[in-house]
């Protein structure tokens, strides 16, 4: 990142006198940001890394997150925002420490990073990605309202997804794991799709490729058994977080137990009190018809589609330990995002049941 650059930004001017630049972070910046960060979250803030401003400057340079700020006339850092990228999921990025400072909120700064940022989408920063998501978190709803306004829609929900979290000025209170609604929006679009969703759950994952605009998506069954589309090993990726209770799995290329693999994994993590485990398979791939009913039997449930992923179109299962969630605090901004946490609650429900039945019989 060149420090000095400002990407020919203009400056804004809102309704009261507050004039603003959006321009590319310099090293300078680091500190400010971090402070930032304590006056949105104070010391909850989740990726804990983010309080050192060498981490912000390290990042930066390394190429995986790419930082902007707003800055006043006089000077002042009053925003910041940045997209974080990853060696696995190269093709998708993520907004992410989307701050403002106190006093200057609801003025428009935040929508003016996210334009200067992913909205206007200067080519130099999106080569090879497919698409951009965004989770905003379920507590308040400010920050879907601004997702929204940027044009991302609905494809998943992330039941107590992240610990709690304290947002400074906006008067949430919490008693549970955060939970998420997952937003994406297509920097290239798919003229087609072809999918092999298992069958009870086809009709929700077409709703949700077609509310992301994708308009030609082709389901099919497999032709063959489960074995003959499986590797003699499993390629699986996996990324885990003790500090935040959560983990991440995503099955690449499945083998012969890969069944196994991740029940034996399920345990383990368990074992860990890992909160919440995330479980990704590939739609494109004619196995995930008949593995997903499999995982869903360890007690995995439907959260949501990420298009993009290290697995291409990827169905997400997520799979709750010890984590209680009262849905009637999660708040929701759209008719799609509420039906969706009705369908993943129902199908959580259904599992857990099954879940129930199989025990009894085993004693």
């Amino acid at each position: 990142m060149n420090p000095s650059s400002k990407l020919n930004s203009q400056p804004k001017v809102l309704d009261s006198p507050l004039l603003f630049t959006v321009r590319a972070m310099n090293k300078a910046d680091a500190v400010n940001i971090v402070g930032l960060i304590r006056d949105s979250y104070g010391n909850s803030y989740f990726y804990k890394q983010f309080y050192d401003p060498g981490e912000i400057i390290s990042a930066n340079e390394k190429g995986y997150l790419t930082s902007v700020v707003a800055e006043t006339n006089d000077g002042e850092i009053i925003g910041h925002m940045a997209l974080l990228r990853t060696q696995e999921d190269y093709q998708v990025v993520e907004p992410v420490i989307a701050v403002v400072k106190t006093g200057f909120r609801n003025r428009g700064v935040l929508t003016e990073l996210a334009e200067y940022l992913y909205i206007r989408r200067k080519p130099e920063l999106f080569k090879e990605v497919t698409g951009i998501y965004i989770p905003p978190v379920t507590s308040h709803t400010f920050s879907q309202k601004q997702v929204y306004n940027s044009d991302f829609k609905d494809c998943g929900i992330w039941l107590g997804y992240l610990p709690d979290a304290e947002f400074q000025k906006l008067n949430t209170t919490h008693s549970q794991r955060i939970s998420l609604v997952l937003t994406y929006l297509y920097v290239k679009q798919p003229k087609r799709i072809i999918i092999f969703p298992p069958q009870y759950h086809t009709d929700m994952i077409v709703k949700l490729f077609k509310n992301l605009g994708v308009s030609n998506i082709t389901c099919r069954m497999p032709h063959r058994h489960l074995q003959n589309y499986l590797k003699s090993e499993s390629i699986v990726k996996i990324k885990e977080s003790l500090s935040l209770g959560q983990t991440i799995v995503k099955i690449v290329r499945p083998g012969r137990n890969i069944v196994d693999e991740i029940k034996a994994k399920l345990k383990e993590l368990c074992s860990k009190d890992i909160s919440v485990i995330h479980l990704y398979l590939s739609l494109n791939d004619p196995s995930t018809y008949y593995l997903a009913p499999e995982f869903e039997k360890l007690g995995f449930f439907f959260a949501g589609i990420m298009p993009g992923s290290a697995c291409k179109d990827a169905l997400i299962l997520q799979y709750l330990n010890n984590a209680t969630i009262d849905y009637t605090k999660i708040s929701l901004v759209t008719d799609t995002a509420r039906e969706i946490l009705s369908y993943v609650v129902k199908q959580r429900e259904i599992g857990l049941t099954e879940i129930k039945e199989v025990s009894k019989e085993r004693s």
